[in-house]
C-alpha cells in the first residue's frame, strides 16, 4: 500500500488519512520482515513502505513478551523500567531517520531529536547513579504491591501495567545515627524521611511535573503547528499523564504509611503544580504539635 502524500503539517493531523488506512500494516509485518529477512535492501524497502507509525508500534508490541517473559523468569518487575528513558528518543530518532530517508523536510523532527536526546540523557544518568542498573536492583513498589495481591493477578498486572503501559543515605543514617558524608541532608530531613526544601517546597514531585511538561509541550506543539485545538498524536500525551497519575498514587500511599509528616505535607504542597490554597510547607514539626493537642 503506498503511503499518503503529506504535503502539510495539516495533514498529517487527520487521522483517517495519515493513520487509519494503513493500520492493516501491522497484520501483515511480521511475516513481511521473515521474508525480507535474508535481504538488506529488501528490509529497507520495507521499512520506508510502511507507515512509520505502524512500524514503530509493531516494534512496542514485540517488546511486550520479551518484558515480560524475562521479568516472569527473574521475578524482578523492573525490566521496563531499565529502558524507561531510552525507548521514547529511540522512536523519535525512528521518525527522523525515516523521513531523512524518504527525502522530507527534518527542521523540526531534528529539533524534537535534540530535546528527546537531552531528556533521555538526563533521565538514564538519574538512574544509572541511583542503582537502577546494577544486577538485582528493582523498583521498591512492586515488593510492596506483591504483599497485598496474589501471584496470578500480579501476573495480569504485570502483562498490562508493567510490560505494556510503565535512597543509600537513609538508609546509612538509621544504620550509624550519623548524617554520611558528602551529602547535602540534615539529620532532620533524614529522620523527616523526604525532602521539603527548594523545589519540594513548591511541588511534591517537581521532577515528575517536568517530565510530564515535556511531552505535553510537545504535544500542544504539533497542535501549534497543524493549526489545530487537538489531534490524534494526543492519545501518547493522555496515555502518559494516565500512567503518572496512578503511580504516583501508588508512591505517595506507601510514603505517607512511612512518614507520618507526609500527609501533613500533602495539605500544605501541591502534587505537581504549586498550591495556591496549601498556605506552603511551612513548619511540619509545628503543624503536628496542633493537630497533637
Amino acid at each position: 500500500m503506498a503511503l499518503p502524500i503529506v504535503k502539510s503539517a495539516v495533514t498529517c493531523a487527520d487521522f483517517s488519512r495519515t493513520v487509519q488506512p494503513y493500520l492493516s500494516q501491522l497484520n501483515d509485518l511480521p511475516q513481511q520482515i521473515y521474508h525480507s529477512a535474508t535481504s538488506l535492501q529488501a528490509l529497507k524497502e520495507l521499512y520506508l513502505g510502511t507507515n512509520p507509525l505502524v512500524s514503530a508500534f509493531a516494534f512496542s508490541l514485540f517488546l511486550v513478551p520479551i518484558f515480560l517473559v524475562v521479568s516472569e523468569i527473574n521475578r524482578n518487575y523492573s525490566q521496563v523500567d531499565r529502558v524507561w528513558s531510552i525507548l521514547p528518543t529511540f522512536y523519535n530518532l525512528h521518525y527522523v531517520a525515516y523521513a531523512h530517508a524518504k527525502g522530507l523536510p527534518t527542521q523540526r523532527l531534528n529539533s524534537l531529536a535534540i530535546i528527546s536526546v537531552i531528556w533521555s540523557a538526563r533521565l538514564t544518568f538519574n538512574y544509572w547513579r541511583k542503582g537502577g542498573y546494577q544486577r538485582g536492583s528493582e523498583d521498591y513498589r512492586w515488593e510492596i504491591l506483591r504483599k497485598y495481591i496474589n501471584p496470578p493477578l500480579f501476573f495480569i498486572f504485570n502483562v498490562v501495567f508493567i510490560s505494556l503501559a510503565q535512597s543509600n543515605a537513609k538508609k546509612s543514617y538509621q544504620r550509624t545515627a550519623k548524617v554520611p558524608a558528602g551529602t547535602d541532608f540534615s539529620a532532620h530531613e533524614l529522620d523527616r524521611g523526604f525532602l521539603t526544601r527548594g523545589l519540594w517546597s513548591l511541588s511534591r514531585h517537581p521532577n515528575f511535573l517536568a517530565e510530564q511538561s515535556v511531552w505535553v509541550f510537545l504535544y500542544a506543539w504539533s497542535c501549534y503547528v497543524t493549526k489545530s485545538y487537538y489531534n490524534w498524536s494526543g492519545v501518547g500525551a493522555v496515555a502518559y499523564l494516565i500512567l503518572f497519575q496512578a503511580s504516583t498514587m501508588f508512591t505517595e500511599w506507601i510514603t505517607a504509611g512511612k512518614y507520618p509528616d507526609y500527609k501533613i505535607y500533602q495539605q500544605r504542597v501541591g502534587k505537581f503544580v504549586p498550591s495556591l490554597i496549601g498556605g506552603g510547607v511551612g513548619d511540619l514539626n509545628e503543624e503536628k504539635e496542633k493537630k497533637e493537642n
